[in-house]
């Protein structure tokens, strides 16, 4: 897929510093064309695939907080160490940016992603969906001590942290013109403040979980583990809820649920909605702005984004507004 933000590397220059980490010869490469973020290299050598992944260069036109990606989604990993969170490891990393001037690093391959995958049975889907709801309750159970995305720096409270992230989105909303009620936006922050001021433990997120990061062994039909953890931030367990059912309510997938409450035992209160509401109008905002930068006005792409923005946004924010 083509995007302003992935940084062009050449099918020549990604080989060579495949075969440059040591790993092997790269026998098979191949751009993945899924990503709108990133450029991917799928790479089979010696029998195995793997993911060769670009960051951006200085240059790229970003939003506020999507600077050193590649970093932040290796310090995610770091955090992830120890633990039994399914993810493809990640064998060979360089951000020296010596051989090239952007970050970049090789990890293991995966299947299939869960988007547009079809299942043989519906007991597959429900086992998939069960143990997605358990690897997601372990990422949630890695705690930290303080708020926020690796790369924005962080702060000592979870409204402080949502507070910069909502802020640094109407900036950047702003600046390209992008439409959004602010005043009404603000107004429900002030609104659910206390709501905010409950989250008092800093628990890992990823940040991205939509069916496209989620993947899929298609030989027995089980779940192999997340992809992309570069928008991974310390927070709120309500933004994972809140992107794996955007314009829906995550307690309808009823086997995630349960795979979740077989690590650890949640309640969806009212509570819990409002904070997965809060989460869904953030994304929105993101969802709203950055076809801005990566896709030209008019576009397929920039549409659909459009639409699904205004759409969450539109849809949380008239949540949030009710009474509580």
């Amino acid at each position: 897929m083509e995007s302003n933000t992935k940084k062009y590397v050449s099918k020549y220059d990604a080989k060579k510093l495949f075969e440059e980490s040591g790993i092997g010869a790269a026998e098979i490469v191949k751009e993945c064309e899924t990503g709108e973020f990133n450029t991917v290299y799928s790479v089979k050598s010696n029998g195995k695939k793997y993911y060769l992944k670009f960051g951006n260069d200085a240059s790229t036109p970003t939003l506020s907080y999507e600077k050193d990606m590649l970093k932040a989604e290796l310090a995610a990993y770091a955090a992830l160490e120890g633990t039994d969170v399914l993810r493809p490891a990640i064998v060979f990393a360089d951000t020296s940016r010596e051989k090239i001037n952007v970050d970049y690093f090789i990890s293991e391959g995966l299947d299939a992603p869960l988007q547009g995958l079809t299942f043989p049975n519906l007991k597959a889907r429900k086992r998939v969906m069960y143990q997605l709801g358990a690897d997601v309750a372990k990422i949630h159970a890695v705690k930290g001590e303080d708020f926020g995305y690796f790369q924005l720096g962080k702060e000592p409270t979870w409204a402080e942290a949502y507070k910069l992230m909502i802020d640094k989105i109407v900036a950047d909303a702003t600046v390209h013109n992008v439409r959004l009620d602010t005043f009404r936006v603000y107004a429900v922050l002030d609104r659910v403040k206390d709501i905010l001021s409950d989250v008092t433990e800093s628990s890992l997120v990823h940040g991205d979980l939509w069916a496209g990061n989620v993947f899929v062994n298609r030989k027995n039909f089980t779940y192999q583990g997340l992809i992309d953890w570069e928008r991974a931030f310390w927070g709120d367990i309500a933004a994972d809820f809140a992107t794996l059912a955007p314009c829906g309510n995550i307690e309808r997938n009823r086997y995630f649920v349960k795979g979740y409450n077989s690590v650890t035992p949640i309640e969806f209160n009212a509570k819990l909605h409002t904070r997965i509401n809060l989460m869904k109008l953030y994304y929105g905002m993101v969802m709203l702005t950055e076809p801005e930068l990566r896709w030209k006005k008019g576009s397929f792409q920039y549409n659909v984004h459009k639409y699904y923005g205004r759409k969450v946004f539109n849809k949380a924010l008239k949540a949030l507004e009710k009474p509580l």
